[in-house]
C-alpha cells in the first residue's frame, strides 16, 4: 500500500470526516437527549401513523420513534452517503480532476495505488463511525432511552461494515466509467433502492426478498436488543470485497485519464 495516497487522502477528507462527526454527534445525543424526557408524548404523536411510514422511516426500533430515527435513517444515511462519495472520488474523482497522472507517477503499482485509496475510505468511515458512537454511547448513558451501550457498539460497527459496503460499490464504479458523478450515481441509487426494498419487501410478506438488501444485513438481526451477528457482519464485508476486487480489476485494465 502507498503510504503517501493514504496520507494525501485522509488529508483531503479531513475536514468534511470533522464535519460530519461533530454535526451528527450533535444531533445524535440532541435527539435521544429530548426523546428521554418526552417518550411518551412523541410515541403518542406516532401511535397512528401507518405501517409503511414507520417502517420507511425507521420508526419501527427498539427503544421508540426518535431513537428509530437516529439508527434506521439519519445516522446511516449520512455515513452512507460519505462513504459513496469518498468512494467515488477515490479514482474517479482524480480523473475528473487531472490530477491522476501525478498519483499514477509514483513508483508503485496501480493495485497499491488502490489499496491506498481504500485504506483511506476504511480510516474515514472508522472516524466518522466512531465519532457517532461515542455521541450515542454518551447519550445512552446520560438519558433514560432503554438501550444498553453494548448493543450500541454492536450497531455501530454494523452500520460501519454498511457504508463501508457502499463505499466500495461507488469506488469499483468509478474505477469501472473513471466519471465521479457517474459513481456516486450508482452506488447512492443502489443504496437508496436497496433501503426501500429492506423496509417496504416485508410489508407484503416479500420477507425472504428483502435478505438480498444489504440494509436487511445491517439491522435484520435488531444488534439495538441483541447485540452483534458475526454473520451479517460477514455478509456486509464480503460484499466489500468483492466490490473492491472487481476495482482492482477494472483500474488495472482500463486506459485511465487525467
Amino acid at each position: 500500500m502507498s503510504t503517501e495516497i493514504l496520507v494525501k487522502d485522509l488529508r483531503e477528507r479531513s475536514l468534511p470526516v470533522a464535519a460530519l462527526s461533530i454535526g451528527i454527534g450533535i444531533l445524535t445525543i440532541g435527539a435521544l437527549g429530548v426523546y428521554s424526557g418526552m417518550s411518551d408524548t412523541l410515541d403518542d404523536l406516532t401511535k397512528d401513523f401507518p405501517e409503511e411510514l414507520m417502517s420507511f422511516m425507521g420508526g419501527d426500533a427498539p427503544g421508540g420513534y426518535v431513537v428509530g430515527e437516529v439508527f434506521n435513517l439519519i445516522a446511516p444515511l449520512a455515513l452512507v452517503a460519505l462513504a459513496v462519495m469518498t468512494g467515488a472520488a477515490a479514482t474517479a474523482g482524480e480523473e475528473e480532476r487531472k490530477t491522476l497522472g501525478m498519483v499514477m507517477g509514483t513508483p508503485v503499482s496501480r493495485t497499491s495505488v488502490l489499496v491506498g485509496k481504500a485504506g483511506a475510505l476504511l480510516v474515514a468511515l472508522g472516524a466518522a463511525t466512531g465519532g457517532f458512537l461515542l455521541a450515542a454511547s454518551a447519550a445512552t448513558a446520560w438519558f433514560d432511552v432503554g438501550l444498553s451501550t453494548g448493543n450500541v457498539v454492536a450497531t455501530a460497527v454494523h452500520l460501519g461494515a454498511l457504508a463501508l459496503a457502499f463505499g466500495a460499490v461507488a469506488m469499483a464504479a468509478g474505477a469501472v466509467t473513471g466519471r465521479a458523478s457517474v459513481a456516486a450515481g450508482v452506488a447512492g441509487g443502489i443504496a437508496v433502492a436497496s433501503y426501500l426494498a429492506n423496509s417496504m419487501l416485508p410489508l407484503a410478506d416479500l420477507d425472504a426478498w428483502a435478505e438480498l438488501s444489504p440494509w436487511f444485513y445491517y439491522a435484520g438481526s435488531e444488534p439495538l436488543v441483541n447485540g452483534f451477528d458475526p454473520t451479517h457482519l460477514l455478509v456486509l464485508c464480503g460484499l466489500a470485497a468483492a466490490a473492491f476486487a472487481v476495482a482492482v480489476v477494472a483500474f488495472n485494465r482500463r486506459d485511465l485519464k487525467g
